[in-house]
């Protein structure tokens, strides 16, 4: 036989080896039950409720761009988590699913949000409010 024709079946006889190598290592891995985890939580930002003065019609709260707290609370209104922002105003906070309100720790005026219901495996966009306390 050539030597050609014995170099192409040697790469095929690998090409085959390893397609079922990783075909039985693959099945391997389903039947441990491993899986991809969905992350359960919420996400958003934190909002200037204040205005300085009568609130124009269809105002829309401006964001408030500075590292604050989230504190996060359950029905019980218990506090669960508590997580700082970014400097922006954002945040993303992992929690397993329920119910829950929001609160800025730094909020001169306590202005809770909520309740939100997070389903298991889903990422919620939420609000936070500040409130300074200015009309």
């Amino acid at each position: 036989m050539p030597q050609a024709i014995e170099d192409l079946n040697m790469k095929t006889f690998a090409l085959i080896l390893i397609s079922l190598l990783l075909i039985l290592m693959w099945n391997g891995c389903k039947d441990l039950g491993l899986s991809v985890v969905e992350e359960t939580g919420i996400t958003g930002q934190v909002y200037l409720i204040s205005s300085p003065g009568p609130v124009p019609v269809n105002w829309s709260p401006p964001p408030f761009e500075q590292v604050s707290t989230i504190v996060v609370m359950n029905v019980q209104k218990n506090i669960v988590e508590q997580k700082q922002t970014s400097k922006t105003g954002e945040f993303m906070i992992s929690l397993p699913a329920g119910t829950y309100y929001l609160r800025v720790k730094e909020s001169p005026l306590p202005a809770e949000t909520g309740p939100f219901e997070i389903s298991s495996g889903r990422i919620l966009t939420v609000q936070a409010h500040y409130d300074n306390g200015m009309r």
